[in-house]
């Protein structure tokens, strides 16, 4: 099974989640620190975002664990920040579309890259298996 296209698609939802997280490097917080803090932040995870982009298109099958904890604690620390108060800020921040946005985002390319790393471990287990019923000697 060719899972180019699956690769494809969740790197273009990668790119899509980095584009997001570019948004928020301008955001202002009545706190200078927190500011420059979360611009950092933001700025950082849309980068590492589209490194996982490149390493999907590629196929780099070993960093797909390193995506998947990526997305995961990304997750946690957007849930965190809504239902407990926020580092730097000392408040829970509120939801709005970038949140729900990213939220779906994180969902779906962590479950994903986890979906595409079985699904490859899976085809190459199948593939050297017939590799090696096509190379033993017939014994007839």
């Amino acid at each position: 099974m060719n899972t180019l296209w699956f690769r494809w698609i969740l790197a273009i939802l990668s790119s899509l989640w980095a584009g997001v997280h570019l948004v928020l490097t301008h955001a202002v917080l009545p706190n200078p620190t927190a500011t420059m803090v979360y611009e950092t932040f933001f700025g950082f995870t849309a980068a590492l975002a589209i490194v996982a982009s490149v390493l999907l298109i590629q196929g780099t099958r070993y960093s797909y664990p390193l995506i998947t904890i990526f997305y995961v604690i990304d997750f946690v620390l957007l849930a965190e920040t809504r239902f407990g108060p926020a580092l730097f800020i000392g408040k829970k921040l509120p939801f709005n579309s970038y949140v729900e946005i990213s939220l779906i985002l994180d969902v779906i390319l962590a479950l994903g890259t986890i979906g595409l790393w079985f699904i490859e471990r899976r085809n190459t287990k199948t593939i050297s298996k017939e590799t090696v019923e096509q190379n033993q000697p017939s014994h007839k």
